[in-house]
């Protein structure tokens, strides 16, 4: 049997996990090429950790050179085109061929559609968080406002994690007093995805804590000479210190190959993750997999690693002559850490009719130890 070639473009979570599965289970003679701009893969759960000194950058960070030691090939380029017509992956200075795509490259972030927002502090990418973890030393007092800049956004309970972490922070430097957290929200409770007992249980933790609480508003511009928020409702609120996400949007190079439709996401079966052309799929933040409810599935690290799993033991079992019988189920968890050594959990299937069954368990330092845990061991086991 003549080999195959995998090609896998995004080096995330999702690319990792298809890349070593697929490994584990292909003889030597099929290929199997991970793609990515950088190098260096970061654990993103952590990233909150870094941005209040918790953790170093280089004990999340792995390089993705060192999976060429498991037979996997890395080639460090942006992806330029993807020409799905004729199977083929253009790199900025090399054109790979393949049997079978693994689109993996997660959401582009911007700030471009929010006036204001480039100057506003992030934690969600690595970047961002070594730069609030060398601003926070300098904010000594007055309002830190936390912004959920649009709809949708990665990992739901990262605002609200980052919110209680600040609180803490604050409270151990001694300045709470001083400081005013208020979070602001287009969403109309917290993680609506899981239902209004699970935004309750957040929104009381966080009035537990004095942060304040301000849902469906949807950011319009920031004033960073004023330093002033204005919203589409036409109020406008003040901040000394501005943390938000970025704006998510699909990657330019799967819009222009025809993926994702007048920008949206990339449309999949929600089980096979198959996309509208032949032996192409695609996984994690840069997919829209519609709930039963109307929703659509959050885009979370842990639904991308279970995507990957399904997608690269089909490919595997096609390959191999076998069977591709596997389907992603909807299942999913998240921790959402509340400070002081504790971590909520939030678990449940999102494919559940009528609507999600998803429970969150109350914080507890277990969940924060099991967190860890998953740190450590999910980067070990990758790399």
């Amino acid at each position: 049997m003549a080999g195959k070639s995998v090609v896998i473009v995004g080096g995330g979570v999702g690319g990792v996990v298809a890349a070593n599965r697929l490994r584990r289970m292909l003889p030597s003679e099929h290929r199997i090429v991970l793609v990515d701009r950088t190098p260096w893969h970061s654990f993103a759960p952590s990233f909150m950790w870094v941005a209040t000194g918790q953790r170093d950058p280089s004990r999340i960070t792995r390089d993705l050179r060192s999976l060429s030691r498991k037979g996997i090939e890395f080639r460090i380029s942006e992806v330029m085109e993807l020409d799905l017509a004729n199977k083929k992956v253009r790199l900025e200075q090399q054109e790979l061929t393949y049997d079978y795509l693994v689109v993996a490259l997660g959401a582009q972030y911007s700030s471009d559609e929010i006036p204001g927002l480039n100057k506003a502090w992030t934690y969600y990418h690595l970047e961002g968080a070594e730069g609030l973890r060398d601003e926070l030393p300098n904010f000594k007092a007055g309002r830190v406002a936390i912004v959920v800049s649009s709809m949708p956004y990665k990992c739901p309970a990262a605002p609200y994690e980052g919110a209680l972490i600040l609180d803490q922070h604050f409270r151990r430097r001694g300045i709470r007093a001083d400081v005013e957290i208020r979070l602001f929200t287009p969403e109309p409770y917290p993680l609506p995805v899981a239902g209004q007992g699970a935004g309750q249980m957040v929104i009381d933790l966080l009035a537990s804590r004095e942060i304040a609480f301000s849902p469906g508003l949807r950011l319009k511009s920031v004033d960073q000479q004023s330093k002033k928020l204005a919203f589409e409702d036409g109020s406008e609120a003040d901040f000394d210190l501005l943390v938000a996400t970025p704006v998510h949007r699909v990657p330019d190079v799967l819009q222009a190959a025809g993926l994702a439709k007048d920008g949206g996401w990339v449309s999949v079966d929600r089980e096979t993750l198959a996309t509208q052309f032949d032996d192409v799929y695609a996984v994690g933040d840069a997919t829209a997999v519609p709930l039963s409810n109307g929703m659509m599935l959050p885009k979370a690290g842990v639904f991308a690693h279970g995507e990957a799993e399904v997608v690269a033991r089909n490919i595997a079992a096609e390959i191999k002559g076998g069977r591709p019988d596997w389907g992603f189920g909807g299942q999913g968890a998240c921790f959402l850490e509340t400070g002081y050594g504790k971590a909520a959990f939030a678990e449940g299937n999102f494919f559940a009719e009528p609507n999600p069954d998803v429970a969150l368990r109350a914080p507890s330092r277990f969940r924060r130890w099991q967190k860890l845990g998953l740190e450590r061991t999910w980067l070990w086991r990758s790399f």
